[in-house]
């Protein structure tokens, strides 16, 4: 059984919660006549690419130089999974009644990315783990779940893209110096990240723990 068909029963129960956020999305678009939230969908295909990074790099495990360039680019895109988390900030602006709803449609939206990003992470460890020691992986998963944090904060403040690397690589090294070089000078920048990435690890290890305890 090769690992696509290892990950069917997964890939149907996603498509399922997908079509769920979609259909609150239709709703939401035919009630108000507005597009707004559609911008949702882009987000939730980007918070995809990781987890089909990681099918490919499944398939061959072999190619030391295709896993590494997989994993950078993995890498890359990654926090574009839990980004949808802080879309949670258009709230403010909706002009329902019920609010609930609004909320209902990001939250929606927000786990299914986060849950594809996790699913992503998990396997990425499995491969990673065939590489290095387990404890080594999992500090690299950890370091990996901050430099998240500090991908949400580039996306969401200073609102940098996945591509701009290539686009305008100059431009984001220079933000992230200036960052690094000057920590106390952009405090809220290592906030952000701290408390991100803290978020996420914590919520990682608890499905992680869940995950061991039942196998």
């Amino acid at each position: 059984m090769n690992i696509i068909e290892k990950q069917m029963p997964f890939i149907k129960l996603f498509v399922f919660s997908v079509t769920f956020s979609l259909l609150l999305l239709v709703i939401r678009v035919l009630k108000t006549e507005s597009s707004f939230y559609t911008f949702l969908v882009w987000n939730l295909f980007l918070a995809c690419i990781p987890y089909g990074i990681t099918l490919l790099l499944s398939l061959d495990r072999t190619n030391r130089f295709i896993f590494w360039l997989g994993f950078t680019t993995w890498l890359i895109f990654l926090p574009n999974s839990p980004y949808i988390l802080t879309d949670l900030q258009h709230i403010r602006l909706s002009n329902l009644q019920s609010v609930w709803f609004d909320v209902l449609l990001i939250l929606s939206f927000a786990i299914n990315g986060l849950i594809i990003g996790f699913t992503s992470l998990w396997m990425m460890q499995a491969l990673l783990q065939e590489r290095f020691s387990k404890k080594t992986t999992n500090f690299m998963i950890y370091g990996i779940l901050l430099l998240c944090g500090f991908g949400i904060y580039l996306g969401r403040v200073l609102r940098w893209n996945s591509w701009d690397i290539l686009q305008d690589p100059a431009g984001i090294l220079a933000d992230i110096l200036k960052r690094i070089l000057f920590p106390i000078q952009h405090i809220n920048t290592w906030a952000f990240t701290i408390g991100f990435g803290g978020f996420l690890i914590i919520t990682y290890r608890m499905i992680q723990y869940y995950q061991e305890k039942n196998n």
